[in-house]
């Protein structure tokens, strides 16, 4: 079953809250892009990006029966819920990700070790590029203030209190223009 939106997404929820491990890979292989996406942005490094990512779904399958669809669209709470790791993560100390997330090889391990194959992640980098000015498009089209609300907590992880207080603007029209900003954000994304 091809997913088509929002409502497709609440409906795997519903089955990954019953233990539906086919639900969980198909909500897996419909959201990844996007949840690696948001915590590469933040976390600036693809291996423990790839990390948190996998610590996102594992909160997601524990935490789907807790999913309501009256306080958050599907994507909105699984976004938040890979945005929160990837704060925790930044939040940890750096000799904690140095030794469990990127290990280094050391000095004389480089000595026996091929160059990395650069053809390799071409694609990929090709692929990021076309869907970050693609992204770049879709956040022209927001009213600066929107945009500006999105940009900082996506990018910059600041929270909503964060945002209110570095914007000076009242906290609830903070949130007004992150929620709205992604109404708007979503069909151009998804067009």
């Amino acid at each position: 079953m091809p997913v088509r939106g929002e409502s497709d997404l609440g409906d795997l929820l519903a089955r990954v809250a019953l233990g539906n491990h086919a639900a969980f890979k198909q909500l897996y292989e419909a959201t990844v892009r996007c949840l690696l996406g948001i915590t590469l942005r933040l976390l600036r490094d693809p291996a423990w990006a790839e990390e948190v990512v996998q610590e996102a779904y594992v909160a997601v399958w524990h935490s789907a029966s807790t999913y309501s669809p009256h306080k958050a669209q599907p994507m909105t709470w699984l976004m938040t819920i890979a945005r929160n790791k990837a704060l925790d993560a930044l939040r940890s100390t750096a000799s904690d990700r140095e030794r469990i997330v990127r290990p280094r090889a050391s000095s004389d391990d480089d000595e026996h070790t091929d160059p990395p194959d650069e053809s390799a992640g071409l694609l990929e980098r090709l692929v990021q590029a076309i869907d970050a000015e693609r992204l770049r498009a879709c956040l022209q089209r927001l009213e600066p203030a929107q945009r500006q609300a999105i940009a900082l907590a996506f990018y910059d992880g600041l929270t909503h209190s964060e945002l209110a207080a570095h914007m000076r603007q009242p906290l609830g029209t903070v949130k007004a223009w992150v929620r709205r900003g992604l109404e708007r954000l979503k069909p151009c994304l998804q067009g």
